[in-house]
Protein backbone atom coordinates (compact mmCIF):
# COMPACT_ATOMS: atom_id res chain seq x y z
CA UNK A 1 0.00 0.00 0.00
CA UNK A 2 1.58 3.75 -1.01
CA UNK A 3 1.74 5.94 1.99
CA UNK A 4 0.92 8.91 0.09
CA UNK A 5 -1.84 8.94 -2.21
CA UNK A 6 -3.00 11.79 -4.11
CA UNK A 7 -6.46 11.40 -5.61
CA UNK A 8 -6.80 13.25 -9.01
CA UNK A 9 -10.54 13.61 -9.51
CA UNK A 10 -12.08 13.34 -12.86
CA UNK A 11 -16.05 14.24 -14.39
CA UNK A 12 -14.81 13.42 -17.53
CA UNK A 13 -12.18 11.26 -19.37
CA UNK A 14 -8.73 12.45 -18.73
CA UNK A 15 -5.50 12.37 -18.95
CA UNK A 16 -3.49 11.69 -15.74
CA UNK A 17 0.29 10.84 -15.72
CA UNK A 18 1.46 7.18 -14.65
CA UNK A 19 2.87 8.55 -11.11
CA UNK A 20 3.44 6.40 -7.96
CA UNK A 21 1.57 9.31 -6.06
CA UNK A 22 -0.79 9.93 -8.71
CA UNK A 23 -4.62 8.36 -8.24
CA UNK A 24 -6.84 8.90 -11.10
CA UNK A 25 -10.62 8.79 -9.30
CA UNK A 26 -13.65 9.39 -11.03
CA UNK A 27 -16.40 11.28 -9.64
CA UNK A 28 -20.14 11.01 -9.75
CA UNK A 29 -19.63 7.77 -11.28
CA UNK A 30 -22.97 6.36 -10.30
CA UNK A 31 -24.55 8.92 -12.11
CA UNK A 32 -22.49 8.25 -15.30
CA UNK A 33 -23.10 6.34 -18.46
CA UNK A 34 -19.52 4.88 -18.23
CA UNK A 35 -16.87 3.93 -16.21
CA UNK A 36 -13.34 5.69 -17.02
CA UNK A 37 -10.73 2.74 -17.27
CA UNK A 38 -8.03 3.38 -15.38
CA UNK A 39 -9.47 4.36 -12.58
CA UNK A 40 -10.73 4.34 -8.87
CA UNK A 41 -14.61 4.95 -8.57
CA UNK A 42 -16.23 6.64 -6.10
CA UNK A 43 -19.53 4.39 -6.13
CA UNK A 44 -17.55 1.11 -4.71
CA UNK A 45 -17.27 0.85 -0.93
CA UNK A 46 -18.89 3.55 1.53
CA UNK A 47 -19.48 6.49 -0.66
CA UNK A 48 -22.31 8.94 -1.81
CA UNK A 49 -21.20 9.26 -5.88
CA UNK A 50 -24.38 9.58 -6.09
CA UNK A 51 -24.38 13.32 -4.49
CA UNK A 52 -21.86 14.68 -6.73
CA UNK A 53 -24.44 17.33 -8.51
CA UNK A 54 -23.92 18.76 -5.24
CA UNK A 55 -20.64 17.93 -3.33
CA UNK A 56 -18.76 17.97 -6.78
CA UNK A 57 -15.45 16.57 -5.95
CA UNK A 58 -16.03 16.28 -2.63
CA UNK A 59 -17.41 12.40 -3.27
CA UNK A 60 -13.93 11.56 -4.20
CA UNK A 61 -12.63 12.78 -0.63
CA UNK A 62 -15.76 11.04 0.97
CA UNK A 63 -14.88 7.69 -0.91
CA UNK A 64 -11.09 8.36 0.65
CA UNK A 65 -12.21 9.37 4.38
CA UNK A 66 -14.48 5.79 3.92
CA UNK A 67 -11.80 3.45 1.84
CA UNK A 68 -8.15 4.76 1.30
CA UNK A 69 -5.63 3.73 4.12
CA UNK A 70 -2.28 6.16 2.85
CA UNK A 71 -0.76 8.07 5.49
CA UNK A 72 -1.01 10.80 3.71
CA UNK A 73 -3.92 11.75 1.35
CA UNK A 74 -4.71 14.38 -1.18
CA UNK A 75 -6.95 15.97 -4.07
CA UNK A 76 -6.14 17.46 -7.40
CA UNK A 77 -8.51 18.26 -10.16
CA UNK A 78 -7.55 16.51 -13.88
CA UNK A 79 -6.48 20.46 -14.84
CA UNK A 80 -5.30 21.51 -11.23
CA UNK A 81 -2.67 19.95 -9.26
CA UNK A 82 -0.57 21.74 -6.15
CA UNK A 83 3.62 21.39 -7.31
CA UNK A 84 6.47 21.34 -4.97
CA UNK A 85 7.48 25.23 -5.04
CA UNK A 86 7.46 26.87 -1.84
CA UNK A 87 8.91 30.11 -2.78
CA UNK A 88 6.49 30.55 -5.87
CA UNK A 89 5.70 34.16 -5.84
CA UNK A 90 2.59 33.54 -8.00
CA UNK A 91 -0.50 31.09 -6.39
CA UNK A 92 -0.38 29.85 -9.73
CA UNK A 93 0.73 28.64 -13.03
CA UNK A 94 -0.40 27.92 -16.09
CA UNK A 95 1.24 24.56 -18.10
CA UNK A 96 -0.25 22.63 -21.43
CA UNK A 97 -0.61 18.72 -20.15
CA UNK A 98 -0.24 17.11 -17.54
CA UNK A 99 2.79 14.43 -18.63
CA UNK A 100 5.40 12.86 -16.45
CA UNK A 101 7.79 15.44 -18.32
CA UNK A 102 5.91 18.72 -16.65
CA UNK A 103 5.70 17.00 -13.67
CA UNK A 104 9.61 16.14 -12.72
CA UNK A 105 10.06 19.54 -13.91
CA UNK A 106 8.00 21.12 -11.57
CA UNK A 107 9.43 18.90 -8.39
CA UNK A 108 7.74 15.72 -8.23
CA UNK A 109 10.68 13.58 -8.00
CA UNK A 110 11.61 14.76 -4.60
CA UNK A 111 7.43 15.78 -3.83
CA UNK A 112 7.12 12.14 -1.04
CA UNK A 113 9.79 13.94 1.21
CA UNK A 114 8.11 17.57 1.61
CA UNK A 115 4.89 16.12 1.36
CA UNK A 116 5.98 13.38 4.81
CA UNK A 117 7.07 16.31 6.55
CA UNK A 118 3.91 18.09 7.03
CA UNK A 119 0.20 17.76 8.69
CA UNK A 120 -1.29 19.75 5.96
CA UNK A 121 -0.51 21.24 2.58
CA UNK A 122 -2.77 24.04 1.02
CA UNK A 123 -2.37 26.23 -2.17
CA UNK A 124 -0.93 29.59 -1.91
CA UNK A 125 -3.85 31.97 -0.99
CA UNK A 126 -5.32 34.45 -3.41
CA UNK A 127 -5.75 37.30 -2.18
CA UNK A 128 -8.81 38.78 -3.83
CA UNK A 129 -8.57 42.44 -1.83
CA UNK A 130 -11.96 41.89 -0.59
CA UNK A 131 -13.38 39.73 2.49
CA UNK A 132 -13.70 35.98 1.54
CA UNK A 133 -17.05 36.26 2.73
CA UNK A 134 -18.20 39.26 0.46
CA UNK A 135 -16.13 37.80 -2.60
CA UNK A 136 -18.05 34.38 -1.99
CA UNK A 137 -21.46 36.05 -2.14
CA UNK A 138 -20.34 38.38 -5.42
CA UNK A 139 -19.28 34.88 -7.09
CA UNK A 140 -21.30 33.69 -10.43
CA UNK A 141 -23.70 31.02 -9.16
CA UNK A 142 -23.07 31.21 -5.73
CA UNK A 143 -25.84 32.92 -2.95
CA UNK A 144 -24.16 34.83 0.42
CA UNK A 145 -27.24 33.39 2.41
CA UNK A 146 -26.36 29.67 2.13
CA UNK A 147 -22.43 30.91 3.23
CA UNK A 148 -24.16 32.58 6.27
CA UNK A 149 -26.44 29.56 7.21
CA UNK A 150 -22.74 27.23 6.84
CA UNK A 151 -21.21 29.71 9.31
CA UNK A 152 -24.00 29.49 11.64
CA UNK A 153 -23.63 25.64 11.75
CA UNK A 154 -20.58 25.77 12.92
CA UNK A 155 -21.39 28.38 15.66
CA UNK A 156 -23.56 26.02 17.04
CA UNK A 157 -21.65 23.31 16.81
CA UNK A 158 -17.88 24.04 16.76
CA UNK A 159 -18.47 27.31 18.98
CA UNK A 160 -14.20 27.21 19.45
CA UNK A 161 -14.27 27.66 15.65
CA UNK A 162 -15.21 31.59 16.04
CA UNK A 163 -12.54 33.16 16.14
CA UNK A 164 -10.92 31.32 13.29
CA UNK A 165 -13.95 31.32 11.05
CA UNK A 166 -14.31 35.33 11.07
CA UNK A 167 -10.46 35.88 10.58
CA UNK A 168 -10.56 33.82 7.77
CA UNK A 169 -13.80 35.04 6.27
CA UNK A 170 -13.39 38.70 7.02
CA UNK A 171 -9.50 38.41 5.65
CA UNK A 172 -9.06 38.35 1.67
CA UNK A 173 -6.96 35.35 1.43
CA UNK A 174 -8.73 32.50 -0.51
CA UNK A 175 -7.71 28.95 -0.85
CA UNK A 176 -9.74 27.54 -3.70
CA UNK A 177 -10.20 24.44 -5.22
CA UNK A 178 -10.86 22.35 -2.45
CA UNK A 179 -7.57 20.97 -3.53
CA UNK A 180 -4.76 20.34 -0.35
CA UNK A 181 -3.18 16.98 0.81
CA UNK A 182 -2.75 16.28 4.81
CA UNK A 183 -1.90 13.37 6.91
CA UNK A 184 -4.09 10.52 7.45
CA UNK A 185 -5.21 11.67 11.10
CA UNK A 186 -5.41 14.90 9.91
CA UNK A 187 -7.48 14.25 7.27
CA UNK A 188 -10.06 11.61 9.61
CA UNK A 189 -10.81 14.72 11.41
CA UNK A 190 -11.34 17.13 8.55
CA UNK A 191 -13.54 14.64 7.39
CA UNK A 192 -15.37 13.84 10.56
CA UNK A 193 -15.48 17.90 10.87
CA UNK A 194 -17.27 18.79 7.86
CA UNK A 195 -19.58 16.17 6.23
CA UNK A 196 -21.63 16.66 9.11
CA UNK A 197 -21.84 20.35 8.69
CA UNK A 198 -22.75 19.72 5.07
CA UNK A 199 -25.59 16.91 5.90
CA UNK A 200 -27.02 20.13 8.00
CA UNK A 201 -26.72 22.34 5.45
CA UNK A 202 -28.89 20.05 3.19
CA UNK A 203 -31.30 19.60 5.65
CA UNK A 204 -32.00 23.48 6.38
CA UNK A 205 -31.34 25.21 3.18
CA UNK A 206 -33.94 26.10 0.39
CA UNK A 207 -32.26 25.79 -3.21
CA UNK A 208 -35.29 25.94 -5.05
CA UNK A 209 -34.51 27.00 -8.55
CA UNK A 210 -31.50 26.95 -8.26
CA UNK A 211 -29.77 26.08 -11.81
CA UNK A 212 -27.06 23.01 -11.85
CA UNK A 213 -24.02 25.34 -11.64
CA UNK A 214 -26.13 26.91 -8.41
CA UNK A 215 -26.80 23.15 -7.03
CA UNK A 216 -23.09 22.60 -6.55
CA UNK A 217 -23.25 24.55 -3.40
CA UNK A 218 -21.65 22.39 -1.27
CA UNK A 219 -18.56 21.78 -3.00
CA UNK A 220 -18.94 26.12 -3.04
CA UNK A 221 -18.93 26.21 0.57
CA UNK A 222 -16.08 23.26 1.49
CA UNK A 223 -13.94 25.21 -0.74
CA UNK A 224 -14.08 28.63 2.25
CA UNK A 225 -14.78 25.55 5.04
CA UNK A 226 -11.44 24.25 4.23
CA UNK A 227 -9.99 27.86 4.78
CA UNK A 228 -11.77 27.61 8.14
CA UNK A 229 -10.19 24.30 8.93
CA UNK A 230 -6.57 25.61 7.90
CA UNK A 231 -7.00 28.63 10.37
CA UNK A 232 -8.22 26.77 12.92
CA UNK A 233 -5.96 24.23 13.15
CA UNK A 234 -2.65 26.56 12.62
CA UNK A 235 -3.79 28.66 15.52
CA UNK A 236 -4.29 25.68 18.02
CA UNK A 237 -1.05 24.62 16.74
CA UNK A 238 -2.32 21.13 16.15
CA UNK A 239 -0.96 20.96 12.47
CA UNK A 240 2.15 22.03 10.78
CA UNK A 241 0.89 23.56 7.44
CA UNK A 242 2.84 24.36 3.99
CA UNK A 243 1.64 26.40 1.41
CA UNK A 244 2.05 25.20 -2.45
CA UNK A 245 1.38 27.04 -5.34
CA UNK A 246 -1.15 25.42 -8.45
CA UNK A 247 -0.33 24.40 -11.91
CA UNK A 248 -3.13 24.36 -14.54
CA UNK A 249 -3.31 22.59 -17.32
CA UNK A 250 -5.24 24.24 -19.96
CA UNK A 251 -3.92 22.60 -23.41
CA UNK A 252 -6.14 24.35 -26.05
CA UNK A 253 -6.90 27.32 -27.62
CA UNK A 254 -8.50 28.79 -24.41
CA UNK A 255 -5.27 28.17 -22.46
CA UNK A 256 -3.45 29.98 -24.92
CA UNK A 257 -5.83 32.83 -23.74
CA UNK A 258 -5.44 32.00 -20.23
CA UNK A 259 -1.55 32.31 -20.47
CA UNK A 260 -1.21 35.78 -22.31
CA UNK A 261 -3.99 37.04 -20.07
CA UNK A 262 -1.67 35.99 -17.08
CA UNK A 263 0.90 37.73 -18.28
CA UNK A 264 -0.72 40.64 -18.69
CA UNK A 265 -3.03 40.70 -15.02
CA UNK A 266 -0.44 38.16 -13.27
CA UNK A 267 -2.15 35.91 -10.71
CA UNK A 268 -2.21 36.95 -7.43
CA UNK A 269 -2.33 40.69 -7.98
CA UNK A 270 -4.62 43.43 -6.96
CA UNK A 271 -5.42 44.17 -10.78
CA UNK A 272 -6.51 41.15 -11.57
CA UNK A 273 -8.60 40.42 -8.47
CA UNK A 274 -10.38 43.79 -9.63
CA UNK A 275 -11.27 42.27 -12.97
CA UNK A 276 -11.78 38.70 -11.77
CA UNK A 277 -14.59 40.09 -9.19
CA UNK A 278 -16.00 42.64 -11.87
CA UNK A 279 -16.40 39.66 -13.70
CA UNK A 280 -18.06 36.85 -11.68
CA UNK A 281 -20.50 39.10 -10.31
CA UNK A 282 -21.93 40.09 -13.69
CA UNK A 283 -21.41 36.48 -14.67
CA UNK A 284 -23.75 35.98 -11.83
CA UNK A 285 -25.94 38.54 -12.09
Amino acid sequence: MADIQLFVCCHRPAAVPDHPLLVPIQVGAALAGSRFPGCVHDDTGDGISAKNPSYCELTAQYWAWKNARADHLGFFHYRRYLYPDPDARRPYRIEREPDRAVLDRLGYRQFDGLIRRYDLIVPKPEDMFLPVREHYARAAFHHGQDLALAERIVLERHPEMAEAMEGYLSGSACLFGNIYIMRRTLFQDYCAWLFPILEEFDRRADTTGYTPQELRVDGYLAERLLGVYASHSRARGVASCLELPRVHFLPDLAGTARRLLAAVLPPGTKRRAAVKNVWGSCKGG
